[in-house]
């Protein structure tokens, strides 16, 4: 008697797994090195820190100096609070990238400060690759925004470097940034000696506080400790798991804007107009997303099929 004839659902279910681990990997590395460019549409809570940044004032500046041309209004300046480690940097370090591009298109004066031990290599870094050149001059591929310029040191900005202390720390930036700093910027450089700096005693005193914050102490404890005592403008970038915690202060508008995530990172790079390892990112996730739907799909028809065949007596 001839052996009964194998259905199709039999033979799916030996199927190599391993074939589909070959196509996720393709899924993920092809877009990094030649991205899709899928549209990423910013949601309401990056908008909201996009428009913040956008609401600062344009400086413009006298040819060949760094001070306003009579009838500029004064240079915007902002304080970047990069609280973060290399493990968070693939979802937030975009947002850093662009907010950055965003504000040197105003000419704003960065003072710049962390409060993670492991952040100081990485802040260095980004000093070299983002404010001491220019991120996006003239002529820029893929890019129609206004050029930006390079930044020189204790004059278009400031490192004031790391300082620990948790939430005490950042309670005392909020009423002696200067003291919590011993009047000294990262070099050694007098703080009283820097131009920019005049005026700049505490946290009240900028235009923008912008927390790029991967953990605790980060985002959370500014709002905690000095952002809702001193109703201080603050937008804020974290990781997607630290979402749900922060959402709720942008709602009750103790944020004025929040960047979640690889996604939200994107679509800050999107409003921005210059595409980047967020939007590079966002594909690898759309598309490794697909792959997951797509072999959940075909693994629930195989099954199915499968049952409905042995339901009818395994006749093919």
């Amino acid at each position: 008697m001839a052996a009964a004839r194998e259905h199709w659902s039999e033979r799916l279910q030996r199927f190599d797994r391993r074939w589909i681990f070959l196509v996720m990997a393709i899924a993920v590395v092809v877009p990094l090195f030649w991205p899709l460019g899928l549209p990423a549409k910013p949601d309401a809570m990056t908008k909201a820190a996009y428009n913040a940044v956008e609401a600062l004032p344009t400086c413009t500046l006298k040819p060949g100096t760094h001070e306003p041309a009579p009838g500029s209004p004064r240079c915007p300046r902002v304080f970047i609070s990069l609280d973060l480690d290399p493990a968070s940097t693939p979802e937030i370090e975009p947002f850093y990238r662009a907010v950055v591009l965003h504000l040197k298109r105003k000419h704003a004066q960065l003072v710049i400060a962390t409060t993670w031990y492991q952040a100081p290599p990485l802040v260095e870094r980004y000093l070299r690759e983002t404010i001491d050149v220019a991120i996006a001059p003239e002529g820029t591929d893929g890019y129609a925004g206004a050029p930006d310029r390079a930044y020189e040191k204790n004059v278009d900005y400031v490192n004031l470097g790391f300082r620990d202390g948790k939430g005490a720390i950042i309670q005392q930036f909020g009423t002696d940034l200067r003291g919590a700093f011993d009047g000294r910027a990262d070099d050694g450089t007098p703080l009283d000696r820097i131009p920019m700096m005049q005026g700049l005693n505490k946290l009240k005193d900028f235009d923008l506080i912008v927390l790029v914050s991967a953990g605790s102490p980060g985002a959370k404890e500014y709002v905690q400790f000095v952002g809702t005592r001193e109703k201080l403008p603050m937008i804020a970038a974290c990781t997607a798991v630290s979402t749900t915690d922060l959402a709720p202060y942008f709602q009750t508008g103790q944020l004025v804007g929040l960047v979640g995530g690889m996604a939200g990172s994107a679509g800050y790079e999107n409003l921005v107009g210059k595409p980047g390892a967020g939007t590079a990112g966002a594909d690898v996730l759309n598309i490794a997303n697909l792959v997951v739907i797509a072999a959940i799909i075909f693994g629930n028809v195989v099954f199915f099929a499968g049952r409905a065949h042995r339901r009818r007596g395994g006749r093919s």
